[in-house]
């Protein structure tokens, strides 16, 4: 019978290393394409023929991009499966990413790295899904910890990785490098992650499965959404004020701009060894707590914005932050959501790159990174206050 298959694939447990190992690689990979571009601005704008503000195009659609790509990973996973969607969607981002390199204006390779984030959507929410289906329940939190400090790293990884491969090969290499990665990711993922259950028509599913849209939509998980639109968008568009307001001992040098973007790597892997202890508290505390330290960041840049150390320092403090926010947010939507899981952290990916795609045009609208950063520090602020509506709802049914 469906229901006795369906129950059977459903039911396996997932192993833990080989299952995080390859999310998180993967999502560094796959994520980390987002970011690729913040280093090379110059590079880009000259090949475009553009001035350098424009090239920040470039991460803004991909980021708008994904953001879709997440909403609509959601539906195409109940349809076709978690694995399928993620395996089918990195095969095709493959082919996009080896045609960036090839163009020669600003409007093709926006329409491009567009696509390339399109493509790339499906990742983020079908990894958490699946992470929160298939993992063992008691190491949910150490699992989530580990792939979404991962995934905050991209935001530097992404950056190193870019300003190393084109100080070496030129910034087209970028891309062309990263293509032949892709289809081994592809493989991989294929062959770690667990076969995806039969597919269940509609008309035999449980009621509450068709509810999802309502449900990922409820007052209990909508609070969280806008907590992550805002932390995605403070962390693009810290690392996006870096490059455009960057101080001035770093700013014309590559090794200390580079040693710059990786001075917060530290800071994820103590996110790791903190996450089973920070695991036995809520995941609404954990979250307020988090945008406590995002927030003190925040306006530590404000205040010391111009010196090299003390920006390096509160990168540090900030991806600290974010790294304990992100698997916070994911584990209180996950489980607040109910039935609607799935949905719930596709609208939870959507709302996380509609951020960092607004992130990434922020820098502009302000004159340096003293006021940048009180304006991220205040939106914090509100963010923290939206975990506080997400708790009371939550306290409330």
């Amino acid at each position: 019978m469906p229901n006795s298959k369906v129950l059977e694939a459903t039911s396996k447990t997932a192993p833990l290393a080989a299952t995080v190992a390859t999310v998180s690689l993967m999502g560094v990979l796959v994520v980390g394409q987002m970011y690729v571009t913040i280093p090379l601005m110059p590079q880009i704008a000259d090949a475009w023929q553009v001035p350098t503000a424009s090239a920040a195009l470039s991460t803004t659609a991909f980021a708008l991009a994904h953001a879709v790509g997440s909403l609509v990973s959601g539906p195409l996973s109940n349809r076709w499966g978690r694995r399928t969607v993620m395996v089918a969607n990195v095969l095709a981002m493959a082919v996009v990413t080896a045609l960036v390199p090839l163009v020669p204006d600003l409007r093709t390779g926006v329409a491009l790295r567009a696509l390339q984030g399109l493509f790339a959507g499906s990742f983020i929410p079908m990894a958490y899904a699946y992470v929160h289906a298939r993992v063992a329940k008691e190491s949910v939190p150490l699992a989530l910890t580990v792939v979404s400090a991962c995934m905050g790293a991209t935001v530097v990884l992404g950056q190193v990785e870019a300003q190393l491969l084109e100080s070496l090969l030129g910034w087209t290499a970028v891309f062309w490098v990263t293509v032949p990665l892709l289809l081994a990711g592809a493989a991989l993922t294929w062959r770690v992650l667990l076969p995806d259950p039969p597919f269940v028509p509609a008309v035999v599913r449980p009621a509450a499965d068709r509810d999802a849209t309502r449900g990922a939509l409820s007052g209990r998980v909508v609070p969280l959404y806008l907590v992550i639109l805002v932390g995605a968008g403070a962390l693009t568009a810290l690392y996006t004020g870096v490059e455009l307001y960057g101080p001035p001992e770093v700013a014309d040098s590559g090794a200390a701009m580079l040693a710059l973007r990786a001075s917060a790597l530290p800071a994820l892997v103590i996110a790791v060894l903190l996450a089973p202890a920070l695991g036995r508290f809520r995941a609404s505390h954990r979250a307020f707590g988090a945008l406590a330290v995002t927030g003190a960041a925040m306006l530590a840049v404000g205040w010391g914005g111009g010196d090299a150390v003390l920006l390096g320092g509160a990168l540090f403090v900030f991806m600290l932050g974010f790294s304990t926010l992100g698997p916070a947010l994911i584990q209180a939507v996950g489980s607040q959501a109910g039935a609607a899981q799935t949905t719930a952290i596709a609208l939870y990916g959507f709302t996380l790159n509609v951020g960092a795609g607004a992130g990434a045009q922020l820098p502009g609208l302000f004159d340096g990174f003293g006021q940048l950063a009180l304006a991220l520090a205040v939106a914090l602020a509100v963010a923290a206050f939206g975990v506080g509506l997400a708790v009371r709802a939550a306290r409330r049914t």
